[in-house]
């Protein structure tokens, strides 16, 4: 009778050190799945960062390329109104030429005014289109921005300065849409050195 208990408690625990490592190899097996699973996790939330990281990339690069389209657009299209509003000036800009050289002319004291006041009134005009004069007298000659057509012996301004304007200069904005028409100043002396030289050249030539 001891056998029979002895056997059956010995098979009993077989039994149960059979089972226990079962338990404990399904065990293993659960963490190595889930180690395995969490790996896969890290790899494709890694993907998918890498994914956003490079569509928030290309999402900037079109943008500066789409801005620096609509700039350039933009730049092209003020570029052009100003050269269509530069003609129409330039036009007007002669009118105004004629009203300078009739006033000049004009000797009888209310034609003279009358041409005033439309000379007036007509660079008001222009002046609200943004046409200002370009201020050069007693300023140093500028041969890009102005059209020098001689010299006038004076001690008011400094040789090489603008003396006098014969017809005004006007720009619209920084684009110039006219050059004044200048004559630039040039010291007595340097007149009179320059006839003595020219005289003596031409002296030494007859003889």
């Amino acid at each position: 009778m001891n056998e029979k208990k002895t056997g059956k408690k010995n098979m009993e625990n077989k039994k149960y050190a059979a089972d226990q490592e079962e338990h404990e190899e399904i065990e293993e097996t659960g963490k190595d799945d889930h180690g395995s699973h969490k790996n896969d996790l890290d790899v494709k939330l890694e993907q998918l960062h890498s994914e956003l990281e490079a569509e928030k990339e290309r999402h900037m690069r079109t943008r500066a390329d789409f801005d620096n389209y609509r700039k350039r657009m933009e730049r092209e299209v003020e570029t052009k109104r100003i050269h269509a509003k530069k003609d129409i000036l330039l036009d007007l800009l002669t009118f105004l030429d004629y009203f300078e050289q009739a006033r000049k002319q004009v000797q009888d004291p209310a034609a003279a005014e009358g041409i005033n006041i439309m000379a007036r009134q007509f660079y008001e005009l222009l002046n609200k289109h943004g046409v200002r004069p370009v201020e050069c007298l007693g300023k140093p000659f500028d041969p890009e921005n102005q059209e020098g057509i001689g010299y006038v012996e004076t001690d008011r301004y400094p040789a090489g300065c603008v003396a006098e304007e014969i017809c005004t200069g006007y720009q619209l904005g920084d684009i110039l849409l006219k050059p004044a028409r200048v004559m630039v100043a040039r010291n007595p002396a340097e007149g009179n050195n320059k006839e003595n030289g020219d005289q003596t050249n031409q002296d030494e030539g007859e003889q």
